[in-house]
């Protein structure tokens, strides 16, 4: 019987706190393409919340006087399914459920997305900045082993 070969993988990324709720930015090179893009994939969701609302009649000039329960709601549910698309596609789906779940205040949530974005992205240039260093470590090393082959 042949012994078992482990080899640990140790995930990229790092974990975020919002409020008490513990998520994980995966900062692989993979996820990282849909975190710059956050904003395009945020709208397409978007479109798809507006078509859900479009029998929904919108005033063109929203007062006190013009606007009903079921316009409110309409509104609200749309915004909503943005900021939720947007927590959704940083840090995967279902996100933005177990977030409200424990924070169900909508203008909060909004407000602390611009602060994740910000923190993130400092985040990623600290790691992108220790990957070059690790790199150009490696690059030396081998170019030294190259060398003394000579």
């Amino acid at each position: 019987m042949s012994k078992e070969l482990v080899i640990d993988i140790n995930r990229t990324g790092f974990p975020v706190k919002v409020g008490s709720v513990e998520l994980w930015f995966d900062s692989s090179f993979e996820n990282l393409r849909r975190f710059f893009n956050v904003d395009e994939l945020a709208q397409k969701k978007l479109k798809d919340a507006e078509e859900k609302a479009k029998h929904i009649h919108f005033p063109e000039e929203m007062n006190v006087e013009n606007l009903d329960e079921k316009t409110i709601d309409a509104a609200f549910d749309v915004n909503k399914e943005f900021i939720a698309a947007q927590y959704d596609i940083i840090f995967g789906d279902g996100t933005f459920r177990k977030i409200y779940k424990e924070y169900p205040d909508i203008l909060a949530l909004d407000r602390a997305l611009e602060v994740v974005g910000a923190a993130i992205a400092q985040r990623i240039e600290e790691q992108e900045a220790s990957r070059s260093k690790e790199a150009k470590k490696k690059q030396k090393e081998y170019l030294n082993k190259k060398a003394k082959k000579k």
